[in-house]
């Protein structure tokens, strides 16, 4: 009972965060269409506060190289640990296997994310690079 609710709480989650990624995209998408067209027409943005596109579409790709590996790390997963355990059709030591290998998938997703935010966050690279400066000049 328990795994089924574990279970059912991590396939929404990976749901509601595919659904917020690309409602963002679109939204940015469709905005950045709207912007073009006004700057085309020689309209001003109505005095509101100027919106940086680029800024925008970097964090959402940022956002993207984060997302994918989470889709493909937590997905598989999901939709296998039900079928192992509600139908009966594959030999225990299949499952077994497979259940250590999807597991361990799911455990790699949290070493990559460091490696991902270091990647295409400069903030964070730079802070990551500030600090193994600091240990290694201390450690002398």
């Amino acid at each position: 009972m328990m795994l089924t609710i574990a279970l059912v709480i991590a396939f929404l989650s990976v749901v509601v965060s595919i659904f917020s990624y690309t409602k963002i995209f679109l939204k940015l998408r469709h905005h950045q269409g709207q912007v073009l067209s006004h700057s085309q027409q020689g309209q001003p943005n109505d005095g509101g506060i100027p919106l940086n596109i680029a800024r925008y579409k970097k964090t959402v790709s940022s956002i993207a190289w984060v997302q994918l590996p989470l889709v493909i790390c937590y997905l598989p997963f999901i939709i296998f640990v039900p079928l192992a355990i509600y139908v009966d059709v594959w030999p225990e030591e299949v499952v077994f296997i497979t259940w250590e290998f999807l597991l361990t998938l799911v455990y790699f997703n949290s070493s990559l994310n460091p490696v991902l935010y270091c990647w295409k966050i400069k903030e964070v690279r730079q802070v990551v690079k500030d600090t193994v400066k600091q240990f290694c000049c201390s450690s002398s």
